[in-house]
């Protein structure tokens, strides 16, 4: 899938493992993908609004800003997978192929749907019972700010 977002454009994505396999569920994989998310909303490549990762995808709702948006996704999969296959005996497939779901965010009503819907994934699943009860989610960077996760804020154009 071809990216046609431009710095600026909130986007919501969703990256899915091959076969719905829950390739993500370690706690290092996790850790490799929040590490990387934070690096890169620190080199102010992206801005990050909400983010969840579960065992077999993760949600991203993001806006670029210096870099192109397939460079941060690919390397936030291809570390993801380094990982994956560090942990493993034989090397595998870890990504569906394709850029996985993309979808621009045009609206408030659009953003507060998409900001919502990753922070009850967890809940929606039976992980959790409440959004902030999932550690690997910024809902409890919303409820309240941790050390050692990926800065979140709204975008400038959302009405809070």
């Amino acid at each position: 899938m071809r990216r046609r977002g431009v710095p600026g454009d909130t986007r919501f994505l969703t990256c899915g493992c091959v076969g719905a396999r829950r390739l993500l569920e370690s706690r290092n994989v996790k850790t490799v993908i929040v590490d990387t998310l934070h690096e890169l909303v620190e080199v102010d490549a992206i801005a990050m609004h909400a983010w969840v990762i579960m065992g077999n995808h993760l949600h991203l709702l993001v806006t670029p800003r210096a870099a192109a948006l397939e460079d941060s996704l690919a390397i936030i999969k291809t570390r993801a997978a380094q990982a994956i296959v560090n942990a493993c005996a034989e090397p595998h497939q870890v990504w569906e192929r394709g850029g996985g779901f993309d979808r621009l965010i045009w609206s408030d009503r659009a953003y507060w749907n998409v900001f919502s819907y990753i922070h009850m994934n967890p809940v929606k699943a039976g992980l959790a019972a409440t959004p902030v009860d999932w550690q690997w989610s910024s809902a409890r960077d919303w409820a309240r700010p941790r050390r050692n996760t990926p800065p979140v804020r709204h975008p400038a154009w959302v009405e809070l």
